[in-house]
C-alpha cells in the first residue's frame, strides 16, 4: 500500500478538511484530492464524506484509520531504527512545557547536540495535557511534562524538581487576575488548587499562549502568574518583580521526561536520558 496515500489520509483525518490537510502538507488541495481518490479507487470504497463541515470518515474510513495508524507507526519505527543504525542520525521530536523550554532546555540542547551532532532535533511546546496527547498519537518521541503519568501507557524518568512561585510586578497596587496557560497546563491546575484553598476560586483568569507573553504582562502590572522559580532566574534583578513561594504542598512539582511504552528509544533519546541522570541540569537542581 502506498505510504504517501496513507499519510495524506491520516493528515485529512487530523486536520478535518482537504484544504487544511493541503496546508499542513505544504501542497495544493488538488494533490490531496487526487491522492484520496487514488486511495478510494484502490480500496473500492469511499473513506470520507465531503460536506460543508469538512471531511468526515465513513464507516469504512474508520476501519482504514485503525490499520493506517498501525502501518505508519511501524514504517516510521523501522525508518528511525535504520537511520540510527546507519550513523545515529534518527530524528528526535521533543516536546516541552513553555517554562521548561525557556529555562531548562537551552543548556540541555547544547549538550545533546554535542553528543549527537547528526541527529535532527525538533522541539514543540505546549501544556502537559496536549503533550501527552501528542505522545500517545506518536507526533512526539518524548516530552518534558508535569507528572505523574499513566504507567500503563508511558515510561518516564524524573528530569527536574520544580519550586513554584507567585510572581507579580513590585509596583502592583492591588491584586490582579491570574495570567496562565490553558486549562490543560499543570501549573494552571496547581494555581487553581491553591486559589481554592485560599477561598479565592473566583479569581479572574486571563489565558495566554506564551511564557514570554505572561511575563511581559506580569511586568506591566496586568496580573500575577504561578511559574517555576528556575524559569524566571534570568529576570531577577533586571525587572521589578515581587516573587513569593507558594505554600506547601502547592509549591512542589516534578517535571518528567516521558515517552510511550512501545516507543523504541533512539541514540539521541538515550543520550538525553543519560544527560538528565548525570548533568547539573538534572532533578537535583
Amino acid at each position: 500500500m502506498d505510504m504517501l496515500l496513507l499519510k495524506t489520509f491520516m493528515t485529512v483525518v487530523a486536520e478535518g478538511s482537504f484544504s487544511a490537510a493541503a496546508e499542513a502538507m505544504s501542497c495544493v488541495q488538488s494533490n490531496v484530492t487526487a491522492r484520496i481518490r487514488r486511495l478510494e479507487d484502490h480500496l473500492g470504497q469511499p473513506v470520507f464524506e465531503r460536506g460543508r463541515g469538512g471531511a468526515k470518515l465513513t464507516q469504512f474510513g474508520w476501519r482504514l484509520r485503525q490499520h493506517a495508524e498501525d502501518l505508519l507507526a511501524r514504517v516510521e519505527a523501522a525508518e528511525r531504527d535504520l537511520l540510527d543504525a546507519a550513523g545515529e542520525a534518527a530524528p528526535f521530536r521533543l516536546g516541552a512545557m513553555e517554562s521548561t523550554a525557556a529555562g531548562r532546555l537551552p543548556a540541555l540542547l547544547r549538550d545533546l547536540r554535542a553528543h549527537c551532532p547528526r541527529a535532527p532535533i525538533s522541539v514543540r511546546t505546549g501544556p502537559t495535557g496536549e503533550l501527552l496527547k501528542d505522545l500517545w498519537e506518536r507526533r512526539l518521541d518524548a516530552a518534558f511534562l508535569a507528572g505523574p503519568v499513566d504507567a500503563a501507557r508511558f515510561r518516564s524518568v524524573l528530569a527536574f524538581r520544580e519550586r513554584l512561585v507567585r510572581v507579580e510586578s513590585a509596583l502592583m497596587q492591588a491584586p490582579g487576575p491570574l495570567l496562565a496557560f490553558r486549562a490543560t497546563c499543570s501549573y494552571r491546575a496547581k494555581a487553581d488548587a491553591w486559589l481554592r484553598s485560599e477561598g479565592l476560586s473566583d479569581t479572574e483568569v486571563i489565558e495566554m499562549g506564551t511564557f514570554d507573553g505572561i511575563l511581559g504582562c506580569v511586568e506591566a502590572g496586568v496580573g500575577f502568574a504561578i511559574v517555576p522559580a528556575h524559569a524566571i532566574q534570568r529576570f531577577i534583578g533586571k525587572r521589578d518583580l515581587a516573587i513569593e513561594d507558594l505554600p506547601e504542598p502547592y509549591s512542589r512539582s516534578e517535571t518528567l521526561l516521558a515517552w510511550r511504552l512501545d516507543h523504541a528509544v533512539t541514540t539521541a533519546h538515550d543520550a538525553l536520558i543519560t544527560l538528565l541522570k548525570s548533568s547539573p541540569h538534572s532533578a537535583a537542581s
